[in-house]
């Protein structure tokens, strides 16, 4: 369902809230962007939507290191960001319908939580001499998959009140001394010539990011009637290679008002489609 202002104007589609407020204020360099995209469950051979979330982002200064000829330099960017649903670090709930072991229909209920920080580290090169600007950025967050509700052939099963992996969701770290830990690792790259549009990833106007990971087992499994599910969910959900391609929309910057990227109450405008 679109919404509509009051001349009936077609505006952006419903989404949840994504401000600022008193329990986190905005600053000069505040952003905040809808995200959004399909995270592959190999085990199952299907995917799974990740819902329409908000992120709340501090994005860093853009420091510039200049060649020796000086014909250019290298450009790198440091910026932190948390998830944002009803005043905690966490996606709307979702849900995801599949064949456990090729034959029993099972849909459950999950949120994923934010349990450190979320950092956005953005390295590239540009010329003074053609303009041409490219860059890489890796998105690094610790998330833990909770289950809030299961049904099997129908019939609900009690998971409990904390049900959820082991830790967190887990991918290939390319700098493992310096980002030590579990946690996803999403990458964008992006091209820019002028006069044209940067073409692919960038920090303050989204686009794609990918990555692989690994779904750790679960634990917690178990409701009052005392029966424990957590082999079941981790032997047909658990495992490596589940390929994630995340969308991020435009960003709002909200202390420069922009009509094109943000809307009166300073809440994104463009609302990312989720893309395989």
């Amino acid at each position: 369902m679109t919404e509509r202002d009051p001349q009936g104007a077609a505006a952006r589609p419903e989404a949840p809230p994504c401000r600022y407020d008193e329990q986190h204020p905005s600053t000069s360099a505040s952003l905040n962007a809808y995200i959004t995209g399909y995270a592959n469950v190999r085990k199952l051979g299907g995917a799974s939507l990740i819902p329409l979330s908000c992120a709340l982002i501090e994005q860093g200064p853009t420091d510039i290191e200049v060649f020796p000829d000086f014909t250019g330099g290298y450009l790198t960017q440091h910026s932190e960001g948390t998830l944002r649903y009803q005043g905690e670090p966490r996606t709307p709930p979702f849900q995801a319908t599949f064949l456990t072991f090729g034959f029993a229909p099972t849909k459950a209920t999950m949120v994923l939580e934010q349990t450190g920080p979320m950092t956005m580290d953005g390295s590239g090169e540009t010329s003074f001499i053609t303009l041409f600007t490219k860059m890489e950025t890796r998105i690094r967050v610790p998330l833990v998959l909770r289950v809030t509700a299961l049904e099997v052939n129908g019939t609900p099963l009690d998971v409990g009140d904390d049900c959820r992996t082991r830790g967190p969701l887990r991918s290939p770290e390319p700098e493992p001394a310096k980002f030590p830990g579990d946690h996803l690792v999403l990458t964008g790259r992006s091209s820019h010539q002028p006069p044209d549009l940067p073409v692919g990833y960038l920090l303050s106007s989204g686009g794609p990011l990918t990555g692989e990971v690994t779904i750790p087992a679960f634990t917690g499994c178990g409701g009052s009637g005392g029966e424990n599910i957590d082999r079941l969910l981790t032997a047909s959900v658990s495992g490596p290679g589940n390929y994630v391609k995340q969308m991020q929309g435009q960003t709002c910057a909200v202390q420069v008002f922009n009509p094109d990227q943000c809307t009166e109450d300073l809440q994104p405008l463009v609302i990312p489609v989720p893309e395989r």
